[in-house]
């Protein structure tokens, strides 16, 4: 992780000292291809990925310094469409870029990369949210830093807010020390009241952030929290995020409900905090989703089914059998619901070939469908059996990128029974009119 230290402080002092009176990008000696590259003339795939970026925010204006640690020297093509770019550092000083296509386009850097920005509010969860939170699934990160958003790139973060309201809390995760996504990384201010709910056999601690007026749906939708997380931990393996985690309730704004994975501090929508379900959905992110990554946009399923499932299963055991069954019947008509209405099979063919909401994956197919998977799976192989499966896979790719299809394998390999041709009833399926 790129953190802020002496070193890197000397660095853009020096930076600051050199250009006090005005920088000339001119004086830059540039290779003469750097302009096909900046133009968008060059070929995109010779972007160098990202290893770390560490974010200082300032609330009160709106503005940032994204401070980028990238895998090796080279070109860089960062999302930023919804950003106004200020200034753009490396290791050589000030440095000439373009806008292109909602991309901004640096040709051989050297070193960290620092871009300086402001950024603005978004209504359709897609950025900062007028209520104090943020989300940027699933590729809207370019309208709060400078980034990739692809989901199978894993990146670690450094993040500090400035400017938080009076009387106001931020809660954020100063680092994430371990690969993400980069939808992951978010924050939330408002008045918070903190609920510990005790800590699991591993040392996590597990709490619930309430708004005013809200902490009795949060203790009811929480009433099982811990016991969830200490069974994931138990069956699935060590959590990837650190030792406090929390669900935070949000205000999205009407008609938003459920959550997001934004670990170790995953928000819940404020109408939904006295639900369960949604509670222990997002705590599961932390194994699926989150702590293995995606491989294409395509493994939704992947994410989405295996933690709808996992959320299901872990308040059985933990709630008992008739917090199971309404659980199941909820998902259910949530099923029926679902086919009813269409979109695209819950697993799509292909690659990063689908617009994940223009094409319709965004549905409740990929969740119910992808939980009624597991179910049928359990049901042949056993429920012992398939938690097995399922905790040996995410601890074989841990903080990598997976793919449903390694999912389907695992499960033929570890028990013996193949099951493709419920995969292909249930998840390759399309239903409905869309």
């Amino acid at each position: 992780m790129l953190r802020r230290t002496a070193s890197l402080a000397l660095v853009v002092t020096a930076w600051a000292v050199t250009c006090a009176a005005g920088c000339a990008t001119d004086d830059l000696v540039d290779d003469p291809a750097d302009d096909a590259w900046l133009d968008g003339k060059a070929d995109g795939a010779t972007a160098v990925d990202l290893a770390a970026i560490d974010l200082d925010v300032d609330l009160s204006d709106l503005d940032a310094t994204a401070t980028i640690a990238l895998e090796k020297n080279g070109n860089v093509a960062l999302e930023v469409g919804g950003l106004t770019i200020d200034d753009v550092v490396d290791g050589r000083g000030h440095r000439r870029y373009k806008l292109v296509g909602g991309q901004l386009r640096v040709a051989n850097v050297r070193g960290p990369l620092v871009v300086r920005y402001r950024f603005s509010t978004h209504a359709m969860a897609d950025g900062l949210l007028p209520g104090g939170s943020t989300v940027v699934w699933p590729y809207f990160c370019g309208n709060l830093f400078p980034c990739h958003s692809r989901p199978a790139d894993g990146v670690r973060f450094a993040l500090h807010l400035d400017g938080v309201p009076a009387g106001k809390q931020a809660i954020y995760p100063p680092t994430i020390d371990s690969d993400a996504p980069p939808y992951m990384i978010a924050w939330a201010v408002g008045s918070y009241t903190r609920t510990e709910l005790g800590t699991t056999t591993a040392g996590t601690k597990v709490a619930v952030y309430s708004l005013p007026g809200g902490l009795t749906a949060a203790r009811t939708g929480t009433k099982h929290l811990r016991a969830v997380f200490d069974w994931y931990e138990r069956v699935l393996g060590p959590y990837a995020f650190g030792k406090d985690v929390a669900s935070v309730s949000v205000v999205w704004g009407e008609g938003l409900y459920g959550g997001m994975e934004h670990h170790p501090y995953w928000h819940v929508a404020k109408d939904a905090m006295a639900d369960e379900v949604t509670h222990a959905h997002e705590a599961a992110h932390g194994w699926f989703g989150d702590g293995v990554r995606l491989k294409c946009w395509e493994d939704f399923v992947l994410s989405e089914g295996t933690v709808s499932y996992l959320a299901a299963r872990a308040l059985a055991v933990t709630g008992g059998a008739t917090l199971e069954r309404q659980v199941w019947a909820e998902y259910q008509r949530e099923l029926d619901d679902a086919i009813a209405t269409g979109g695209a099979p819950a697993w799509p063919t292909g690659c990063n070939q689908i617009d994940i909401i223009r094409d319709d994956l965004f549905t409740n197919l990929p969740y119910m469908q992808g939980a009624f998977f597991y179910k049928d799976v359990a049901a042949a192989v056993g429920v012992d059996a398939l938690d097995g499966v399922i905790g040996r896979f995410y601890r074989a790719h841990k903080n990598q990128p997976a793919s449903m299809q390694e999912m389907i394998d695992a499960i033929k390999r570890d028990t013996g029974f193949d099951p493709t041709p419920i995969a292909n009833a249930r998840l390759r399926a399309r239903f409905g009119p869309r």
